[in-house]
């Protein structure tokens, strides 16, 4: 089992059994969800999963119904008509909550609103009193997450625990439970907010910060990846954590950082595939492609589908001006990985080079299919339509790609080429300064 799945599973009866006060000392409007509450986490300690979360669902209904009366009695109509709505969804009895639902809607704006329940508390009460509904409902909903979890339903987890932190973001527990469904889910890019303020609160807590240093990793947020992994105690004795501190930096283009890692791991844990491939990235993002080409090569020899091999390979020879060598490389990087949008996107480039148009644009409408918020494909597909005289269209894709890289100088060039085109001169002359701002600029920081 990973460590966040024993997270997961530890958490279910570490913080869901947190002691509460007795049912029978409570308030009138809260002795229903307190009850429920009390026997959830009763069927809890007995091992009992199957009635916890019966009662739990029951704790859902009252709690939200409670909260509902509190939020129409203050005024807040929308706020109530939500919680009541929540609460013909929370469980199988939908009458009490479609009953309160029907009342709130039927009832006049100015109307105050009348709920016995409330009778017996004081206005000034109330406040305290939602707090302990909302305490109770987050609670409610923070262990069923976790319970969904313990039975490897990590998306359904993740939904429960987010209207957990939706409640209360700060509630115990909620905001690691979360971030651990995610990641579970392989919902990295919504997994990184929520590991990120668990981290926060337990600084020093060393198989949470790997978690969040691999979910980074995975949204190719590299150098913070390689932040999180650099002082990881482990990481010297640990191949899987050296690997991603390796990925971490030769994706985050520090590639001098990256071959003592990779040069390390191939002399403790021997020659394999995707160490060559990382070792050859890296050599290639120097620049020195003689030492990346036979590292590469090796990858292949090892492994003859292994991913990004042929990919570098074939990157490599576009920036040598070897066409064919790189077409056939990229191609075949595509036939074992026929998603890879990016080496698509580079083998577009290379057939547009070979005069080939028709051809890079039909492998880059594919590209923008699968990834529309692609930059560099949209430039491209611009850029190729426009030496076709699309100038229409291929203003429509360099506008796109210039509010997705406005950084870009090439595409404002583009742009205000098209812009000429269809005799749009005040917008070319604003495109072609943007260019040259830009170009400027870039002459500066190299300076």
């Amino acid at each position: 089992m990973s460590p966040a799945r024993l997270a997961i599973a530890a958490l279910l009866f570490g913080s869901a059994l947190a002691s509460r006060g007795a049912a029978d000392t409570a308030p009138d409007p809260v002795v229903a969800l307190e009850r429920a509450m009390s026997a959830a986490e009763s069927s809890l300690r007995d091992g009992e999963l199957q009635g916890a979360e019966t009662h739990y669902r029951a704790a859902l209904l009252e709690g939200w119904l409670l909260l509902g009366s509190l939020e129409a009695a203050g005024g807040r109509r929308a706020e109530a008509r939500q919680a009541f709505e929540r609460a013909a969804t929370a469980g199988a009895e939908t009458q009490r909550a479609r009953r309160s639902l029907a009342l709130l809607l039927a009832s006049s704006d100015k109307a105050p609103w009348t709920a016995p329940e409330l009778d017996a508390v004081p206005r000034a009460d109330r406040p305290a009193l939602r707090r302990r509904v909302t305490t109770s409902l987050a609670s409610a909903y923070l262990n069923l997450g976790v319970m969904q979890a313990q039975r490897q339903r990590f998306p359904r987890a993740a939904e429960l625990l987010e209207t957990a932190a939706e409640i209360d973001a700060a509630f115990p527990k909620v905001q690691y439970s979360l971030g651990v469904a995610r990641f579970n889910a392989q919902q990295f890019d919504k997994a990184t907010g929520p590991l990120a303020r668990a981290l926060a609160e337990q600084p020093q807590d060393v198989a949470l910060k790997r978690m969040l240093a691999i979910a980074w990793l995975k949204t190719e947020a590299f150098d913070k990846a390689a932040e999180l992994l650099r002082d990881d105690p482990g990481r010297e004795d640990d191949a899987s954590l050296q690997y991603a501190y390796g990925l971490a930096l030769v994706r985050g283009n520090r590639a001098s950082e990256a071959e003592p890692v990779f040069a390390r791991l191939l002399a403790r844990h021997g020659d394999s595939a995707e160490m060559n491939v990382l070792l050859g990235q890296a050599y290639a993002q120097r620049g020195d492609y003689d030492a990346a080409i036979p590292s590469l090569k090796r990858a292949l020899e090892l492994k003859p589908d292994v991913a990004e091999a042929s990919a570098a390979l074939g990157l490599i020879y576009l920036k040598q001006g070897q066409l064919p060598e790189a077409e056939a490389a990229l191609r075949a990087e595509l036939k074992g990985h026929p998603s890879d949008v990016k080496t698509a996107h580079n083998l577009a480039t290379v057939l547009d080079r070979q005069g080939r148009p028709q051809e890079a644009l039909t492998l880059l409408r594919d590209v923008l299919k699968a990834k529309p918020d692609f930059a560099d494909a949209r430039y491209l597909f611009g850029k190729v339509l426009l030496a076709q005289g699309a100038a229409e269209e291929a203003a429509q894709h360099l506008e796109a790609a210039a509010r997705l890289a406005p950084e870009d100088a090439n595409i404002h060039y583009q742009l205000g080429q098209a812009y000429q085109k269809l005799g749009r001169s005040d917008a070319a002359r604003e495109q072609f300064e943007v260019f040259q701002k830009l170009k400027d600029k870039r002459r500066g920081g190299a300076s």
